[in-house]
């Protein structure tokens, strides 16, 4: 019996090694690129940790970092002010209009209806006008819902580079706070990130938590009517 013979086909196999060439030298390309990008952020010290917000029950004090100053806020200040121009603000009454009232009677509470307009009108433009003022900023009502806080010079607050000293401004305002019920909370302008980690690490020998916001250079200090808030970090 004769035995089948099967015949073998060589067919031609594709050569990889010029593929995997080119994958190669891209991703150690793309490494590089990564490496350096790295490298000159560093330098040029860009980089701030990423915060992550965690839930406090203490009282934020705020501070703004513009042109490596510091300088704070005083929202506090505000508010006492805000409350004493309400305390002599008059009370605007609306009457309630009886039924079944005479011409006469009807008229008179009209004019009664008018008064309360026209106080009303009053305390209206008297917020309008408020301007407020701590030692570093000008304060005034933005849509009567806000206030904007305006630097009162572009050099306002301290330079990061004496905060640490033992008779500083930023460590004498600190003096005046609680670190168990008060944290602080920085504004960062974009040139600022240096002076910002200069006051946290100052901030945190001290012993006080901190939370932090980066904000545009042109963007104004504006808080709402819903409170303020930089969350703890």
């Amino acid at each position: 019996m004769r035995t089948r013979r099967y015949r073998h086909l060589n067919s031609p196999s594709q050569n990889l090694d010029s593929f995997l060439d080119i994958l190669t030298n891209t991703v150690g390309v793309l490494m590089f690129i990564s490496l350096f990008i790295t490298v000159v952020a560093v330098e040029s010290s860009t980089i701030v940790t990423t915060p992550l917000v965690s839930n406090t029950e203490k009282k934020p004090r705020f501070f703004e970092v513009r042109n490596n100053k510091i300088a704070y806020i005083n929202d506090e200040e505000v508010d006492r002010q805000i409350a004493l121009l309400m305390k002599n603000l008059p009370e605007c009454y609306l009457p309630e209009i009886p039924s079944n009232l005479d011409s006469y009677t009807y008229q008179f509470y009209l004019n009664r209806i008018k008064d309360y307009e026209n106080c009303r009108a009053q305390t209206l433009q008297t917020f309008q006008q408020f301007k407020g003022q701590t030692e570093h900023y000008k304060v005034t009502f933005y849509d009567l819902d806000a206030l904007l806080y305006e630097p009162l010079t572009p050099d306002t607050g301290e330079s990061y580079k004496t905060i640490a000293q033992t008779d500083s401004n930023f460590n004498k305002t600190l003096e005046k706070f609680d670190p168990n019920t008060d944290y602080l909370a920085f504004i960062v302008r974009p040139d600022s990130f240096s002076a910002f980690r200069a006051a946290r690490k100052q901030a945190w020998k001290a012993g006080y938590n901190v939370g932090w916001e980066p904000l545009k250079e042109e963007t104004p200090i504006v808080f709402g009517s819903n409170g303020r808030s930089v969350g703890v970090q």
